[in-house]
């Protein structure tokens, strides 16, 4: 061959390698693009990390607390009644949601020891991560708040929640219900929007912690929904369901996590207090508190998302925890 011909063959080749790149990142271009207008639409709210008092993490793991506020005018402030960290690991495609009981009684930075669930109105989302990393050793920098008459409109959008209801459920979902049609039924009903919340709502049959319950088991059937959903039209639903959201995360740590839900993910739940630990109502100043220790809880809660122990292993040797599979 030529030294000419070969000549015409090299610059022929980075010709078409440089067309190649240029179309590669064209079309990335325009995915993210398509990506940027889907989530154009979420209420962003800033937040200074260094007033979040995040502790050291583990790589792969992304922890993001959850939100539902008790406000129904389509703002994001009052009390958090729905709290949750939601942790996400890249490498296992395993998503945990863990409640923290409303009522849970811990110390809030700048003001005093009391309910969980305060530190959202007294200092929105920044004082409310920052309360549950002190109080649970965790390295949440970034947060999703959900109003809870946006939650019914989401619910709503996706055909409702399959959801296993008892009689005494059903009258205190109809007790409660803010708007739309009463609940008929029970066992295993597909509840409306308002049905939903108002089931997330209820705890005077029981407990809050049986609240937190109803909570995630809403979510999961929500988990569930959209898993159904044909992929080609989640553009449609993100962009919908986006102005129903506040948020700090950034467009690209949402891509992130978004890579995570096309590995087939599993759900997993817990939630404190739980039978593993033991906590106890207590009346402290006037007001009722869910009382436990915090630091086993938050050796529980890290092992849990960091070394993927459940809580019912918690503390058991090897030999225990091999006897409690053979009786699963």
């Amino acid at each position: 061959m030529s030294e000419e011909r070969k000549k015409r063959l090299m610059r022929l080749y980075f010709k078409t390698l440089a067309i190649t790149l240029a179309i590669c990142i064209a079309l990335m271009g325009v995915g993210y693009g398509v990506f940027a207008y889907m989530v154009g639409g979420l209420n962003r709210s800033d937040i200074n990390e260094e007033n979040l008092s995040a502790n050291e993490g583990l790589k792969g793991v992304t922890n993001i607390a959850l939100y539902g506020v008790d406000s129904r005018n389509n703002d994001y402030t009052g009390r958090s009644d729905a709290i949750m960290i939601c942790s996400i690991n890249a490498e296992t495609g395993k998503i945990k949601l863990v409640s923290i009981a409303r009522d849970t009684y811990v110390s809030v930075p700048g003001h005093y020891d009391t309910r969980i669930n305060h530190a959202y109105s007294y200092g929105g989302p920044e004082l409310a991560i920052q309360t549950l990393n002190e109080n649970f050793g965790m390295d949440v920098t970034d947060y999703v708040t959900v109003n809870f008459e946006s939650l019914a409109d989401i619910i709503d959008e996706m055909g409702g929640v399959m959801v296993d209801v008892t009689e005494e459920e059903r009258y205190q979902v109809n007790a409660y219900l803010q708007r739309g049609e009463p609940l008929r039924e029970t066992g295993m009903v597909n509840l409306t929007g308002a049905q939903a919340v108002s089931y997330s709502r209820i705890r005077k049959i029981d407990s809050d912690s049986m609240r937190a319950s109803r909570q995630r088991e809403v979510l999961a059937a929500l988990f569930d929904k959209a898993l159904e959903i044909n992929p080609l039209n989640y553009p449609s639903y993100v962009r919908k369901f986006a102005p129903m959201v506040e948020t700090s995360l950034s467009n690209d740590e949402i891509l992130k996590m978004a890579t995570v839900a096309l590995k087939n993910p599993t759900l997993e739940q817990a939630a404190f207090p739980n039978d593993y630990i033991y906590s106890e109502g207590q009346t402290i100043g006037g007001a009722w508190y869910y009382v436990y220790d915090l630091e086993q809880a938050t050796d529980m809660l890290h092992q849990y998302i960091y070394e993927d122990i459940p809580f019912e292993q918690y503390g058991l040797t090897e030999e225990e925890v091999a006897a409690l599979q053979e009786e699963e």
